[in-house]
């Protein structure tokens, strides 16, 4: 990540803020003189607590200075999502960790290595690395791969049959994102709700994963993003079954069954059926 100091130092400016009124309560002035001035990237919660001061999201002075490595996990992302776990393998083994650059690929990394592992019954390892990401990178605590970990954990839980471990997961991980101001990108944010409405399904909760469901359509709506919404629309059909409103499931998975053809998701179109 790559933090833009001179627009940091417009927008206080703007707001009528020196650097130690901005600074009170949350860091030092030199911190501050820091960004602005040698594009020093803080801790995580600093920053988002600057940019909550300063009414801007974080990703308006922070950019990705290696636009192939999000590409790049982005690819391994969607191959797990879609089951295509060779092309998953295939692309983790081209990261050598060493050559990282920075705690938030790392994140990323481990991340991805661990639903990686939970998707092939790897349970034990994929703990061991989503609890690697929770103790080791806790200054990064207010971004988004913080709860998708915590997530990862329930999924891990649950596929070993601790029901009770996994919705203490879940919960956590959806307390973190409504009381915390966490920093993500759309298709971050559209992965992490298909994933606990699916682990809500999985856990009996079949209302909390109709709400969380639609929170991902609606960033599919504000976004006119197709991405995930196929697979929105039949969790709610799974949960409507779950809690027996058979007519509304039918609706929703028609929905899903429309979606998926017209973005040629041809294993949840033979999952339907």
């Amino acid at each position: 990540m790559k933090l833009n100091g001179e627009k940091l130092r417009n927008v206080r400016r703007k707001r009528g803020l020196s650097q130690t009124a901005l600074s009170v309560g949350i860091c030092t002035q030199a911190t501050i003189s820091l960004m602005e001035k040698q594009n020093r990237i803080p801790k995580m919660n600093i920053l988002t607590a600057i940019c909550a001061r300063l009414d801007i999201e974080v990703s308006d002075i922070v950019e990705d200075d290696d636009n192939s490595m999000t590409i790049i996990f982005d690819q391994i992302d969607t191959a797990i999502i879609r089951g295509n776990y060779p092309e998953a393998k295939r692309l983790l083994s081209k990261i050598k960790v060493k050559s990282l650059g920075n705690e938030f690929d790392k994140q990323r990394y481990y991340y991805l290595i661990g639903m990686y592992q939970v998707e092939n019954n790897q349970m034990d390892d994929a703990i061991f690395n989503f609890e690697l990401i929770l103790t080791q990178f806790s200054t990064m605590s207010a971004n988004i791969y913080w709860a998708l970990t915590t997530v990862g954990m329930a999924m891990a839980y649950e596929r070993l049959g601790n029901k009770a471990r996994a919705l203490k997961f879940v919960q956590r991980a959806v307390s973190l994102i409504d009381e915390k101001q966490m920093t993500g990108g759309q298709r971050q944010w559209q992965v992490i709700y298909r994933n606990i409405a699916e682990l809500y399904i999985e856990l009996k909760q079949w209302k909390e994963a109709i709400e969380v469901a639609k929170r991902g359509i609606q960033i599919c709506r504000d976004n006119e993003s197709f991405f995930l919404l196929d697979n929105y629309y039949y969790l709610i059909g799974q949960a409507q079954l779950v809690g027996g409103q058979r007519q509304a499931a039918k609706s929703s998975l028609q929905i899903a069954l429309d979606v998926a053809i017209a973005v040629d998701n041809r294993e949840l179109i033979k999952k339907i059926g």
